[in-house]
């Protein structure tokens, strides 16, 4: 039986073994996420910033993703969401987190950057 090629593998991906794509995160087996900064308004005491947060990790954790970053003091939200028990972030789970954060009246300025690999970029 003929094992079915990913065609969007490079040549050099390609004459891996499947094992070893999988233990090197490539090719089929890499991991997408993506990293924002956002801007948090000045005048939330810490009570409400408290509150965004645990409602920003929980929309992170209703998708099946998980965020790492940090909330500083200078009022801004950053950091990157990735992928966690199988369940990869995709362009949908990226419009829906951004969208999460932009209908939010606490939220300024939102940059995100688009989707990448986590484990290969620099």
């Amino acid at each position: 039986m003929r094992k079915t090629r990913n065609p969007s593998l490079s040549s050099h991906v390609k004459r891996m073994s499947p094992r070893l794509r999988k233990k090197l995160r490539v090719g089929e087996f890499r991991e997408l996420g993506f990293s924002l900064k956002a801007a948090i308004a000045a005048d939330l005491d810490i009570a409400a910033q408290d509150d965004l947060l645990e409602a920003w990790l929980g929309v992170v954790d209703d998708h099946g993703v998980s965020f790492g970053g940090q909330f500083d003091a200078r009022g801004a939200l950053e950091g990157v969401v990735f992928p966690i028990g199988g369940q990869p972030v995709t362009t949908a789970v990226r419009t829906a987190l951004l969208d999460w954060l932009k209908a939010r009246a606490e939220v300024g300025d939102l940059q995100a950057s688009e989707l990448y690999d986590i484990w290969h970029s620099a």
